[in-house]
Order: structure tokens, then C-alpha cells, then sequence
């Protein structure tokens, strides 16, 4: 005989489909006594989640702060738990290998970047969600890749069981069409992006748009070849000058001219020395007119850093 739901669960499940798709009744949750807020919060999806969080009235918890709230034997208790462990226990549950695909170069290179947020971070909902930027970007990326697209980037669809993954069942939302975008992910979820590996394609000005509210602080260049990726990439670059501690690139082909424009975008207005602790070429090639000279660029570049280590494997090819 097929068992029968509780009660409690029908109740959480209808709760949890009000917070993900509807917008009316959300400052009722916060009502609903501690113990179901408790229980509620480890039911809850991703989305469910950062919407109640965002919701959340103003003096209550945020993040992994918490107030104190008195029960009814008069014992002090964390009100509506942890976000911060549950934020984890989502991390963990989507992607079992942990952190490790999302390490920062310093990891890699066994070399510390002063100043960078990521190696000792412990903010899992910044994790998740510049995790899950990073799958819906690649995904965007093989779609824009296809030869049969003509369309704008950020009208992407977002495939199914990324959105599954957050929670969101396409058929079920009202307004399905736009929080399946990659715009919607970009608007709401790039503000938490640190680390980027960007192909090519994604290179152009809309993306740059797309990632306005994002503070990158490593960012890894793919197949930079033409002059539309290289006009994008220094505008993501100039955009973030002043948190970006490192850069790679990789199977790049780049004129002088080029590699010239993209390191002169890497200084902050006014400021004649950037912050890039760790830069990378790897398996490309740059093109100069006199194959034995390093490009302008490239040689005041590397003069004007502070603490920076250079790994390069690049070709100069005239």
C-alpha cells in the first residue's frame, strides 16, 4: 500500500511552492512558529531559500547572523537557524566534490593572493550561487556556440535540470519565461561571482552588461581570437580593475594590438599600477611584428604590479 504523506510535509510542500512562485503571502512564513521555521529551512530549495532570505523583515537574521528569540520555557534559542549551514548543506549536496572545482589560483599555483575573499571563504550562499552562475554560463556558452544561433545572450534558456536544481519546475511558474533566461540568473545571482572562466563567445558587450553588479576577483579568458571578443573582454576587465587579483588566459590568439589594449584596461582610472596578483598564458600565441620584442603592454605591465607571478606559455609569432 502506497503510503500516505503526513500532514506537516503536505503543508511545508505547499509552503515552499508560495515562496517560490507567488509573491503575496511570504511575510506570513514569519509568523508560523519557530519550530516549523526551523524545519522549514532544511526543506527548502535554493531559490526558496534566497527569496525568504532577501524577504526576510528588517532586524532579523541575515546570512549566519541570528537573533535571539525566548521560548516558551524561557530559554534563549537561535531564531529561524543557520543560513549559513543550510547554504552549505546545499553546496554539498549538488556538487559532492566540494570547493575543488571551484578553486582560486592560488590554490593552484600554491601561491597566496593577498587580499583575495576566496581561499578562506566560508559565505556558502556567495559559493552556491557563483557556482551555479558558472554551469548556467557554460551551458549559454555551447548554445551560443551552435551555428544556428542568432539571438541575444542573455535570451538564453536555462536547461531544465539546472533549473531543477534550484528548485523551479518550469511548467509550474507564472512567469516561467523569464527566471528560465540566463538574464535573470545574471541579474539576481552575479552579484555573488568572484571566479569566472568566460568563453569566448560570451566575450561582448551584453555580458558585460549582464555581469554589471559582479566584483571579480579571478577571471579565465578562453579563445579570445577576434576583435569583438577582445573590445568585451577589456570592458569586463576595466569594469572590475579594482577587484581583480587574477587572470588567465587560455588558447588565445592575440595581436599586439590587442594584448596592448587588453592590459591597458586592467589600471583603474588615475591609477598607474593594477592589483593583479597572479597572471597566465597558457597554450596561445600573441602576434607581433617583430617576433624577439614583448608587446608594450605586456612589458609595462609588468613592470607597474606589486606581488604578482607569471606563468606563461605563449608563442610570439610575427
Amino acid at each position: 500500500m502506497e503510503k500516505v504523506p503526513a500532514l506537516l510535509s503536505l503543508c511545508m510542500e505547499t509552503v515552499i511552492k508560495e515562496i517560490i512562485y507567488g509573491d503575496h503571502f511570504l511575510h506570513n512564513i514569519f509568523e508560523l512558529p519557530l519550530d516549523l521555521i526551523d524545519c522549514l529551512l532544511m526543506r527548502l530549495p535554493p531559490l526558496a531559500l534566497q527569496k525568504l532570505q532577501e524577504d526576510m523583515p528588517s532586524g532579523q537574521c541575515r546570512g549566519d547572523e541570528s537573533i535571539n528569540a525566548f521560548s516558551r520555557d524561557g530559554r534563549k534559542r537561535k531564531r529561524y537557524g543557520d543560513f549559513n549551514t543550510v547554504w552549505r548543506t546545499l553546496f554539498y549536496s549538488r556538487w559532492p566534490e566540494g570547493v575543488a572545482q571551484i578553486q582560486s589560483m592560488e590554490q593552484l599555483t600554491m601561491r597566496p593572493i593577498k587580499g583575495s575573499e576566496t581561499d578562506y571563504n566560508d559565505d556558502w550562499q556567495q559559493l552556491y550561487w557563483e557556482a551555479h552562475l558558472q554551469n548556467c554560463l557554460d551551458e549559454a556558452a555551447e548554445i551560443a556556440l551552435l551555428p544556428s544561433f542568432d539571438g541575444c545572450i542573455g535570451e538564453i534558456t536555462i536547461p531544465d535540470i539546472l533549473m531543477k536544481s534550484i528548485g523551479y519546475e518550469v511548467e509550474m511558474g507564472y512567469k516561467s519565461s523569464e527566471v528560465s533566461k540566463l538574464s535573470y540568473h545574471c541579474r539576481n545571482f552575479g552579484r555573488y561571482a568572484r571566479k569566472l572562466r568566460l568563453q569566448n563567445v560570451l566575450c561582448v558587450a551584453e555580458t558585460c552588461e549582464l555581469l554589471r553588479d559582479s566584483r571579480l576577483q579571478s577571471v579565465v579568458l578562453r579563445r579570445i581570437k577576434s576583435k569583438e571578443h577582445v573590445n568585451g573582454a577589456c570592458r569586463l576587465l576595466n569594469l572590475n580593475s579594482h577587484t581583480l587579483l587574477s587572470l588567465e588566459f587560455v588558447h588565445c590568439r592575440l595581436s599586439s594590438h590587442a594584448i596592448n589594449a587588453i592590459f591597458n584596461s586592467l589600471y583603474t582610472e588615475g591609477i598607474q599600477t593594477h592589483g593583479i596578483q597572479y597572471l597566465s598564458i597558457k597554450a596561445s600565441s600573441i602576434l607581433e611584428n617583430n617576433a624577439v620584442t614583448i608587446p608594450s603592454g605586456v612589458l609595462s605591465f609588468l613592470l607597474s604590479g606589486r606581488y604578482t607571478f607569471y606563468a606563461f606559455n605563449a608563442i610570439i609569432a610575427s
